[in-house]
């Protein structure tokens, strides 16, 4: 009996060990873990940027990243600048003072702004005083005599800044439809998108790598008899693009986020993006 009692115990302590072991196995890993790369910025960035953390994480699955998020451009600079963003997602340039917040941009990709409209819409093309006359609100009509919707941007994001700086007399026009608040103001590339390809007889603004990767349904005109691709944005016969930038601050860089930004620019990385509707284009620059 005694003998028994010994070896039930015995028995007793070897499970309660064995409990403790897993215990620690099992909480080693959380205590463990690396610390997740925040993105977040501008919408147009979006789509390519969530391809390529599906491509870099194929070779480095123990690297962790949140979800990418819209915060747009300026939230994308000032959150980077407050430490509160790894890597922040631009589609325009660092402009006045965002200059002396001592980060550094890194580019990767370029993408056509589109002027998008409405599948069922029977026109095919669009020149920049059309442009201007309906966003002005004097061209009303497409040829088929259906009522144009007008679908615009706010003041200061990425594609109205692309616009303004290419399209003779736009940044007049769209001043003077903000003022007059003429037309609905879509506040999310995402939006945009979707009231694009939802509204009948809409017009508005996407971009070449969203229509492609999204696989979205939305008509791309010719601008000035050009259409929008990889070999008329770099040769500038079309005119309209954003240029895709990570922006971060140099004393934050880790090598988690140096490999996923080499990453973009490696062979694999452009392969990605050109397949996408992206056209690669990368620099390094403060």
């Amino acid at each position: 009996m005694r003998d028994f009692v010994k070896s039930a115990w015995k028995s007793i302590g070897s499970i309660l060990w064995c409990g403790m072991v897993l215990v620690v196995c099992v909480s080693l890993p959380e205590k463990a873990s690396a610390e997740s790369i925040v993105l977040a910025g501008s919408g147009s960035n979006l789509p390519a940027i969530r391809l390529l953390i599906k491509g870099f994480n194929r070779h480095h699955p123990g690297i962790h990243f949140e979800a990418p998020t819209n915060i747009g451009s300026d939230g994308a600079i000032q959150a980077v600048a407050d430490g509160a963003v790894s890597l922040g997602l631009i589609s325009r340039p660092l402009l006045g003072n965002e200059k002396k917040l001592g980060l550094s941009v890194a580019t990767y990709a370029r993408t056509a702004v589109v002027i998008g409209v409405h599948h069922l819409v029977k026109n095919n093309e669009i020149t920049f005083n059309e442009l201007n006359s309906i966003y002005r609100g004097d061209k009303t009509t497409w040829k088929d005599g259906h009522k144009i919707i007008v679908l615009n941007r706010e003041p200061g994001e990425s594609t109205i800044y692309v616009l303004e700086q290419n399209v003779p007399g736009f940044r007049e026009v769209h001043t003077d439809s903000i003022k007059n608040n003429r037309w609905s103001l879509i506040l999310k590339d995402e939006g945009m998108n979707h009231k694009i390809q939802t509204l009948p007889d809409s017009i508005g603004f996407s971009d070449m790598g969203a229509i492609i990767s999204q696989k979205l349904k939305i008509k791309i005109l010719k601008l000035n008899g050009i259409y929008p691709s990889a070999k008329t944005v770099l040769n500038g016969d079309y005119p309209l693009y954003k240029t895709l930038s990570f922006v971060f601050r140099p004393d934050k860089l880790t090598p988690d986020m140096q490999a996923y930004m080499s990453y973009a620019c490696s062979s694999e990385g452009k392969k990605i993006l050109i397949n996408n509707g992206y056209v690669p284009f990368c620099s390094h620059h403060k």
